[in-house]
């Protein structure tokens, strides 16, 4: 009875928001170490220190969970690329200077992936993992919209939008980046500025082919 009492209290201190950050928290950790199918009720609920009732507080079952943690990681991309993209000093330079403010985004984003290595690990496995539907990804096309539109934009503007497809562009740019900052976080690969450089310019490589930019010269490189 004390014991239960304890663990009252304990919920009482979070809110339901709370609560469903501590679950992410540990779902992203038993990832991290066992893999999407390494995934129990028992484990999470032993990774969150909080007991297998208060899960269905939150969620209907543990799918309910994962799924929920991972369009939650999609809805903090999207937010990223909105800000960034109702900033005026970053739409001036969209008309001038698309190769700079494709870099910008982009290493944006990579550092968003770079910040949390349990979260980014998650967003990768849970994607390649057959609870990722084709349900999913109707929900993502809303949430990236605004990404596919900028890429759209672009194509318009520069006279390519024939000759490209936004939404392939987009998924390009974020599986390919996503699976070498899993591979760097998993110590597959060495994290190192160049690596990461490479990245970026093998993502927009076919874009910046078709808007004559060489990323590749030397002059070009940004740095982080």
């Amino acid at each position: 009875m004390a014991h239960a009492g304890k663990e009252k209290d304990m919920v009482r201190k979070y809110s339901k928001e709370e609560l469903k950050n501590k679950l992410h928290r540990a779902l992203y950790t038993v990832v991290m170490n066992e893999g999407i199918e390494g995934v129990t009720v028992r484990k999470i609920s032993k990774t969150s220190d909080l007991s297998d009732p208060y899960i269905y507080q939150c969620y209907k079952n543990l799918g309910d969970l994962m799924a929920d943690a991972f369009l939650e990681i999609d809805r903090e991309v999207a937010q990223l690329v909105e800000e960034l993209l109702g900033d005026g000093e970053f739409r001036k330079k969209m008309e001038s200077n698309p190769e700079e403010c494709c870099w910008i985004m982009w290493n944006a984003y990579w550092k968003f992936l770079m910040k949390d290595p349990e979260k980014t690990v998650f967003y990768w496995r849970y994607y390649q993992s057959a609870r990722y539907t084709k349900e999913f990804l109707e929900i993502r096309r809303g949430v990236l919209s605004q990404f596919v539109t900028y890429m759209e934009k672009m194509g318009q503007d520069y006279g390519i939008k024939e000759l490209t497809d936004p939404e392939v562009l987009v998924s390009n740019i974020i599986d390919s980046t996503v699976s070498v900052a899993v591979k760097m976080h998993l110590g597959y690969m060495k994290q190192t500025d160049l690596k990461a450089h490479t990245v970026y310019q093998s993502v927009f490589a076919l874009l910046f082919h078709m808007l004559q930019v060489d990323v590749w010269d030397e002059s070009y490189i940004c740095t982080a």
